[in-house]
């Protein structure tokens, strides 16, 4: 008897005590699970982009990002709030300034005299495509070419831009796969 009245005294203070443990599962709401998508089907739901250089020199984000917008399939925005993915374009290498120096015996005066000789390179060794998902920043693609190493300036920049193209056409084909002979 004690029970049952300690029973209705605590029913009538805690409503939820008196519910029987299915009604108290129906009367909580559904909580949704979070829907987990693959990298691959979130690069391909893209429709968005922001194109970034986070490192390295401007050939390779040019081409990169000229290919991209060239491509049609995403819309380019101005910041992440609005994109769905974020395009991350890297180069690492040579890019720097060397200097040389050396010495020797002057022809005409006949003194030793030092001359230095500074040159700046603009070529990479390496170039990275990132594509992350502008949300959680999850790594939905990734990419790296390597540049073809060259002595003159005008072949290491043809050389560069031919890597920035081919790492281009490596995301498209992986997104739009080209047709089997």
């Amino acid at each position: 008897m004690r029970y049952v009245r300690l029973w209705f005294i605590l029913s009538t203070l805690f409503p939820a005590l008196s519910l029987t443990a299915g009604q108290q599962q129906q009367q909580q709401p559904e909580q949704k699970k979070p829907v987990m998508v693959s990298p691959a089907a979130r690069l391909e739901s893209a429709k968005t982009a922001l194109i970034r250089r986070t490192h390295g020199g401007d050939v390779p984000y040019d081409v990169i990002s000229h290919t991209i917008e060239g491509w049609g399939r995403f819309t380019l925005v101005d910041t992440p709030e609005k994109a769905d993915i974020l395009v991350e374009i890297s180069s690492e290498g040579d890019s720097g300034m060397s200097v040389s120096s050396s010495s020797g015996m002057s022809p005409g005066t006949g003194r030793m005299e030092q001359s230095t000789k500074s040159s700046k390179s603009l070529s990479a060794t390496e170039i990275t495509l990132r594509v992350l998902d502008a949300k959680n920043k999850r790594v939905l693609w990734t990419g790296t070419e390597k540049v073809k190493s060259a002595f003159k300036e005008s072949a290491r920049e043809n050389n560069t831009v031919e890597a920035s193209q081919k790492l281009a056409s490596r995301l498209h084909d992986r997104l739009e796969p080209p047709p089997k002979p």
